[in-house]
């Protein structure tokens, strides 16, 4: 089966042929993976780059007819409550809005030990059992070889389009600090004159943008050279230190 696979039942029944624990992976290769460590293989032969998975972290089941354990991945439908959580709903938009249930893989899961080995999902229409969409992670680079030698390509995917170089504006902020000495009967009252006197003190209730925002009492009359902790020029102990 050769990247013709459409249905859903096609992809689970490549899930249950595969033999998980006979696929062989080179250290390199594991350390490529973001999802994957070492501790996640085994290497039977300490002298030889060879690393299988381990067989604890995939699903054991007891096939009958075979008489004997059968550890492989499995496609598990994630639970609705989570499509919103993780941007699934608005990360693709379908014009005839199906039906539709999202499938990810899974290995061992148990109440306090589960395993996912890829952030890959699919997207299958509840009606027609048709794969209608991929999502790919791209940093899984062996389970992206994997899916795009075994499933049809012209499905709809992101598999071109997370490897794009795209444009971001990225906004940064610099935090500017300066000290203004004032006289008052107490150090509420020297705050409100010092804020009468440098209207671009005063907080504006309506915009987080101002460039002089009230903080606390501090202990020096000028800031000190170079770069500074403010916090640690702070008075703790005044009642009127709060914002």
């Amino acid at each position: 089966m050769t990247n013709n696979i459409k249905t859903f039942r096609e992809l689970k029944k490549l899930f249950k042929d595969t033999e998980w624990l006979k696929i062989k992976f080179t250290e390199e290769q594991i350390r490529k993976e973001q999802a994957q460590f070492l501790t996640n293989f085994v290497q039977p032969d300490a002298n030889k780059d060879e690393w299988y998975w381990s067989k604890y972290l995939l699903d054991a089941r007891i096939n009958t007819k075979l008489q004997k354990d059968v550890y492989r991945f499995r496609l598990l439908p994630i639970q609705r409550k989570y499509y919103y959580q993780e941007g699934l709903y608005a990360s693709v938009k379908f014009e005839n809005n199906p039906i539709f249930t999202i499938y990810e893989v899974v290995g061992v899961k148990e109440k306090h030990n589960h395993y996912y080995p890829t952030e890959t999902k699919f997207w299958i229409n509840d009606y027609t059992n048709q794969i209608i969409n991929i999502k790919y992670n791209r940093h899984d680079i062996w389970w992206n070889n994997f899916f795009r030698t075994k499933v049809d390509t012209t499905i709809r995917n992101n598999f071109d389009e997370m490897l794009s170089e795209k444009t971001f504006h990225l906004a940064y902020e610099k935090k500017v600090y300066k000290i203004v000495t004032a006289k008052g009967l107490d150090y509420k009252d020297a705050r409100a004159k010092a804020e009468k006197d440098n209207p671009e003190l005063l907080v504006n209730s309506q915009r987080e943008d101002k460039l002089w925002r009230h903080l606390y009492q501090v202990k020096e009359d000028k800031l000190p050279d170079g770069d500074i902790d403010i916090f640690k020029l702070r008075i703790k102990d005044n009642i009127y230190s709060a914002y």
